[in-house]
């Protein structure tokens, strides 16, 4: 059980470090304020990708879910979906995020670390910076008008199957065709 609720809050303090904690705040009166131009679209939905991709990709079509704790989105700012590979032997939860925000924004999360530099397709990959004992691996790339990044997060109480490293990056290029063009 307490692998099951670390996994799981995992996902939500990712999501957590990525949400917009001054929404509303009062914009200060002062000549070097700057007030941000509201983004004219919607990130892309990462719950869009095909269900035949998704089982190419070894997932579990039925599995997905925008929450792992109920439909209301996770933030404002980021799109989500989030699957898990079948069972029997399911051993991985796959988040999908998506947003406005650039690769520098996901860097400066203190969440997130190890960054690496991009690899040919442009994606970079990132662990999680919490001191306990996980398996957690991440990949994220830019696309135009934001960025996407995928965090996979081992299942509670069930030992991993696998490098998750090396799982995500099987996923991100099964799934390649039915994400973003990247940013050039």
């Amino acid at each position: 059980m307490r692998w099951w609720v670390t996994g799981v809050v995992g996902v939500m303090v990712l999501v957590a470090g990525c949400g917009n904690s001054t929404s509303g705040a009062p914009v200060a009166d002062s000549p070097t304020s700057v007030v941000a131009a509201p983004v004219s679209s919607e990130p892309w939905d990462p719950c869009t990708i095909p269900n035949s991709a998704i089982v190419a990709a070894g997932l579990d079509v039925g599995s997905k879910s925008t929450n792992l704790f109920g439909d209301a989105p996770l933030s404002n700012d980021w799109k989500t979906c989030i699957w898990t590979d079948p069972d029997p032997g399911s051993w991985y939860f796959l988040g999908v995020f998506s947003s406005a925000h650039n690769l520098g924004y996901v860097e400066a999360n203190d969440q997130f670390g190890s960054f690496t530099g991009a690899d040919e397709d442009g994606f970079v990959q990132f662990r999680r910076t919490a001191k306990y004992d996980e398996v957690s691996c991440g990949i994220a790339y830019e696309v135009t008008g934001g960025i996407v990044y995928f965090i996979l997060d081992g299942r509670a109480g069930r030992e991993p199957m696998g490098d998750p490293c090396s799982e995500i990056g099987r996923v991100t290029k099964s799934l390649q065709t039915s994400l973003p063009t990247r940013a050039r």
